[in-house]
């Protein structure tokens, strides 16, 4: 079953991350640093806008969402209207209070743009978890596709009249203003405004130490360009942000690609067999997350010289070809401690657990980012993420151990056997390829890593045919 639902979001996990990622690619190109440093910086911002004023009400809807069944749902789409309308005030005033405390010029046009493309951005980003939680993966697949791709296309045709920031959020915030109401449309919905206090206080109660638990893991992974950005200004921001960017995103996108169905088919076990039988649900999804990360990791860290060359931009080839390996290492860490371990704590509704482990994890990676900074430069910043990621994972996984997550060693030694073969066809490529010997070499070594992963894992394609 997870491997179906996995195929069936397949789309919403390639499409979107893909136009993102020649986005980042092509603004190597047509921005100078300062300016990508700009976009980078709003981007990581809006993030943050929707732990803050958000992201309590997408976890709320996204774990007990699929409980309600459609009358449900649309009996909640009242009082979400009014939860929307809130929320996007506040993401005004956080907005506005953090670019006032930057060193980006505020013209008007600029905080239109980041504001457009905030509030847009953040309440496409909800009413995706909306549709994941109900089931409808084809609206889910259009909220997290079609902002993304039309955004790329217009922010290229703005950019390309005008090499700035402003055009750049402009043509995302178009973008995703204009699917809004595509979404809501297809979405239980009504015209009526209503609060209700008490599905508040429930939602509160559940999320309040997610929101905050959210807020301060934003710091492990963006609290570095704010610590760049105030220490070394905006354009270390813009030659840090591909590279680390290009890593975080890469391996996000490899998690993705399981755990997008993996959390909902948890919550089922949960619901149906107890948390047994939960807990065996996500050491399976840990062991298929591991069996995408691992790979996806090692190639990427085996083909940073060659994929640098060929797709990023002369201004920031140099400072990405040294910073892009370790970016992705930190990513796949933290992926694997937030689709694996985390679950644990959120099916058992102990978020308060997560919230002293994300502490741990951001204070070391705040503090490590610093002194590697001031030490070893950009390089030596991400270093430090680096380890606090790692200082995050253990301390989640150990608390999930005792909890009763078990993750068997067996399968996890056959995935790091099956990526080292993986690596063989890697290893005779000549140091300068083309285009056609790096894509025939990758699609070489991942057929290779398949049919090896398949051959080590037959025993276990029986059980895989039995009803989930």
């Amino acid at each position: 079953m997870l491997l179906s639902h996995t195929l069936r979001y397949l789309p919403a996990q390639l499409i979107g991350p893909v136009a993102q990622f020649a986005a980042v690619v092509a603004w190597t190109h047509w921005l100078p640093p300062a300016e990508y440093g700009i976009v980078a910086l709003v981007m990581a911002l809006q993030e943050l806008v929707f732990q803050l004023c958000l992201a309590w009400w997408s976890a709320y809807v996204l774990r007990y969402g699929a409980a309600l069944g459609t009358d449900g749902r649309a009996g909640q789409a009242a009082h979400e209207n009014a939860v929307l309308l809130i929320s996007a005030g506040l993401q005004i005033g956080v907005t506005w209070a953090v670019l006032a405390t930057g060193t980006a010029p505020l013209t008007p046009g600029f905080l239109a743009a980041a504001l457009g493309f905030t509030i847009s951005r953040t309440l496409t980003t909800h009413l995706a978890e909306r549709a994941r939680a109900g089931g409808a993966i084809g609206i889910y697949t259009l909220a997290q596709t079609a902002g993304p791709v039309a955004g790329f296309a217009l922010a290229v045709v703005l950019a390309r009249a005008e090499n700035s920031a402003t055009a750049v959020l402009a043509g995302f915030a178009l973008a995703h203003a204009a699917v809004l109401p595509i979404l809501w449309l297809r979405l239980p919905h009504t015209g009526a405004i209503c609060l209700d206090t008490g599905i508040v206080r429930v939602a509160l109660a559940y999320s309040t130490p997610l929101l905050v638990s959210g807020s301060i893991a934003w710091a492990s992974v963006n609290g570095i360009r704010v610590i760049v950005e105030r220490l070394d200004g905006a354009v270390a921001v813009g030659l840090l942000s591909v590279g680390w960017g290009l890593g975080q995103r890469l391996l996000s996108v490899a998690a993705m690609l399981v755990t997008a169905a993996a959390f909902p088919l948890a919550v089922r076990r949960m619901e149906q067999g107890g948390p047994a039988e939960a807990y065996a649900q996500v050491a399976r999804n840990g062991i298929f997350l591991l069996a995408v990360v691992v790979p996806a990791t090692a190639g990427v860290i085996w083909l940073t010289p060659a994929l640098v060359d060929l797709l990023i931009g002369a201004e920031f080839r140099e400072m990405t070809r040294v910073l892009l390996p370790v970016a992705a290492l930190a990513a796949a860490v933290r992926n694997v401690r937030v689709h694996c371990a985390d679950q644990v704590f959120l099916l058992r509704e102990k978020p308060g657990i997560l919230l002293k482990v994300t502490l741990v994890e951001s204070a070391a990676t705040l503090a490590g980012c610093t002194v590697g900074l001031l030490a070893g430069g950009l390089l030596g910043a991400c270093l430090g993420c680096l380890a606090g990621s790692a200082v995050g994972f253990l301390a989640c996984f150990g608390a999930a151990y005792r909890e009763g997550l078990r993750v068997p060693a067996r399968p996890v030694a056959r995935i790091a056997l099956a990526t080292g073969i993986m690596l063989v066809p890697l290893a005779w490529m000549p140091p300068n390829p083309g285009w056609l010997v790096l894509v025939a070499a990758i699609a070489g070594a991942g057929t290779l890593y398949l049919a090896v992963l398949a051959l080590l894992f037959r025993e276990d394609w029986p059980e895989r045919r039995q009803p989930a």
